[in-house]
């Protein structure tokens, strides 16, 4: 049964604001952003948008059941402003940036001169030549369905946030930090995305962002589900915009723990080739262990509990969904084993699992 905010739909979203006849950028760019009680960095995400050198023809904007006095700022800036193409949407519960993003994704292509979703995190800076950057990328070689670059953090520019994807010898995802390691694709948080790619997702799959993530892994979802549909991810080495990080769910917490975890058991329950699972089995397990004893040790043991019986007390319908798609995994499964990081984790794993276990 699907909960409530998998079930929910275009029609249930209010609208607010909408400068759509305003709207005049020509690139075929639906811009994307969600806002959950962060409006002071949503306006100043939307305004470093306004000094783009490429103008997106649309942007769409989601308050994603934020405390009233924090939409009413939103709703304030909005009107007092002409941001060309805007549209605020204002949903009664809190989707998550999954299905908040896939409601989104769905009235953007509705024009169907949109052949381009760009996803920006709203507590993120963006470049002056972001947008250009970005529609750029989409036109290297090969049949590519979706394309990022460098973010790099806001308190400290000259640091890396996040350069996409990695996957490890683990099997677990995480932000690339160094060129040296392998690219899976761009993270949801600044990201262009075709519409080809995202149709072609939604009729095999049921959906462009997996709805039962919520948050968290669900960018690793969608990346790892374009290459089993043969789609090639692109990257650029150019800084796209300056990233906060973590403005809405606060930094490492339950909440973080949580969805991160348990997206990434499903998403290796449905997506991952069995030859992989066989191969890195026991890597596999090496972290589900190191998991379970850093969380244990910092007191987090009824927390893996509710982890692992939400794992598998759905594990029957991502096994379904899983056999659906032996055609697609049996065809394009060796591309996401030649995308791999041929090492455990990332970079000062080791000494960051040490601290966290300490205290």
């Amino acid at each position: 049964m699907k909960s409530k905010i998998e079930a929910c739909q275009v029609e249930d979203l209010e609208e607010v604001v909408n400068h759509c006849k305003e709207a005049g950028g020509g690139a075929g760019i639906g811009l994307l952003l969600i806002n959950f009680n962060t409006a002071v960095q949503t306006i100043r995400c939307l305004d470093s948008i306004l000094n783009s050198s490429l103008m997106p023809d649309s942007i769409l904007l989601l308050d994603n059941a934020s405390e009233i006095k924090d939409f009413n700022l939103l709703v304030q800036h909005c009107n007092s402003r002409s941001i060309p193409g805007l549209n605020l949407y204002r949903s009664s519960i809190n989707l998550g940036f999954a299905q908040g993003s896939n409601l989104l994704i769905e009235l953007a292509l509705r024009d169907e001169s949109c052949d381009k979703i760009v996803l920006l995190n709203n507590d993120a800076i963006a470049e002056k030549e972001m947008l250009h950057r970005l529609c750029e990328a989409l036109r290297s070689p090969g049949r590519i369905g979706l394309a990022g670059g460098r973010m790099h953090r806001l308190s400290h520019p000259e640091q890396v946030d996040t350069l996409g994807i990695s996957i490890y010898a683990s099997l677990m995802p995480a932000d690339r930090k160094s060129l040296d390691d392998g690219y899976i694709g761009p993270t949801g948080g600044c990201c262009i995305l075709t519409r080809e790619m995202l149709e072609d997702s939604r009729s095999v799959f049921g959906y462009y962002f997996d709805p039962r993530f919520f948050c968290y892994c669900e960018d690793t979802d969608l990346a790892l589900r374009s290459l089993l549909l043969g789609y090639t991810p692109a990257y650029i080495d150019e800084l796209l915009a300056l990233h906060e990080g973590q403005a809405s769910s606060g930094k490492v917490n339950n909440f973080v723990a949580y969805h991160g975890l348990r997206n990434v058991f499903w998403m290796h329950i449905k997506l991952m080739p069995r030859a992989l699972l066989w191969k890195h089995g026991i890597l596999i397990l090496l972290a589900h262990f190191l998991t379970v004893g850093r969380h244990s040790v910092n007191g987090r043991f009824g927390l893996l509990i509710n982890i692992y019986k939400d794992v598998f007390g759905r594990m029957p319908e991502f096994w379904y969904e899983r056999r659906r798609i032996k055609n697609y995994m049996r065809e394009n499964g060796h591309v996401i084993d030649s995308l791999l990081t041929q090492r455990f984790y990332r970079k000062g794993y080791a000494r960051q699992l040490w601290k966290s276990m300490r205290g």
